[in-house]
């Protein structure tokens, strides 16, 4: 009687525990018990290169994984981009959770955003999602400031000292001579004016008695030879005039 009893409590007991277990089984997930964070890069902020993605992303009985995204906020309606794959490691801390490779995956400048998504094991619960938005990238350099040529443009002169204007001195009275002093001085011979006007006269009474001399001169010897010359043709011209003439008798 003693066994007996002692199977059915064992029998009671085990379909007790197996209709326990296949009802916690079918009961789902606390999807409040989901952690999903992102705490780099925070919203507003700036990026560049290669985006280290911080945070955390688990569940405590049904993770599955979760992926990192990224859109364009230019476009009316975000299309989402993968930036990981499907990384079935939770992280439970602050921890990396990817890196986004800006550079090498060719995205332009502009105001971007990142979604986090973690999922769980149950298919029909959506996935639990957090976004971080107003990312502003910045890949290219700033074109550069003309610089100035310093030789082109000297740089402006440095204003001196004013000048002053000179300070004029009162003119000092000359003490004027007194008659022992004028009757000690030496006489100095005048120059008058006639003396002066005769020998300007006199010197241009010399040059044109020069030139007119050499001019003599001159017209005197064209004169000489002249007639030097007259005396020696003259003979020569009356004996051509008279063979003129006898040539003219004979014809």
């Amino acid at each position: 009687m003693s066994v007996r009893y002692l199977v059915l409590v064992l029998v009671v007991c085990c379909t007790g525990m197996l209709f326990s277990n296949m009802a916690y089984a079918q009961e789902p997930p606390h999807v409040a018990d989901t952690i999903a964070v992102i705490t780099s890069p925070v919203t507003g902020g700036v990026i560049s290169g290669q985006v280290i993605i911080r945070g955390s992303a688990a569940h405590p009985t049904a993770f599955a994984y979760y992926e990192l995204e990224y859109a364009n906020l230019a476009s009316p309606s975000p299309i989402w981009l993968p930036i990981t794959g499907q990384i079935r490691q939770q992280a439970p801390t602050d921890e990396i959770l990817g890196v986004w490779d800006t550079v090498g995956d060719g995205v332009s400048d502009g105001l971007y955003q990142i979604r986090l998504r973690v999922f769980l094991t149950d298919p029909n619960i959506e996935p639990v999602e957090v976004i971080v938005t107003n990312l502003q990238l910045i890949n290219s350099a700033p074109t550069p400031l003309p610089t100035i040529d310093e030789s082109l443009n000297p740089p402006a002169p440095t204003p001196g000292p004013s000048p002053t204007s000179p300070i004029e001195l009162p003119p000092t009275n000359t003490p004027r001579p007194t008659i022992a002093v004028i009757a000690n001085e030496p006489a100095q011979p005048s120059v008058s004016s006639t003396d002066t006007s005769s020998s300007i006269d006199f010197g241009r009474l010399q040059s044109a008695f020069c030139t007119g001399s050499i001019l003599a001169l001159f017209f005197f010897g064209i004169l000489f030879a002249y007639l030097s010359i007259r005396s020696r043709l003259r003979p020569i011209t009356r004996q051509l005039m008279w063979q003129m003439r006898d040539f003219d008798d004979e014809r």
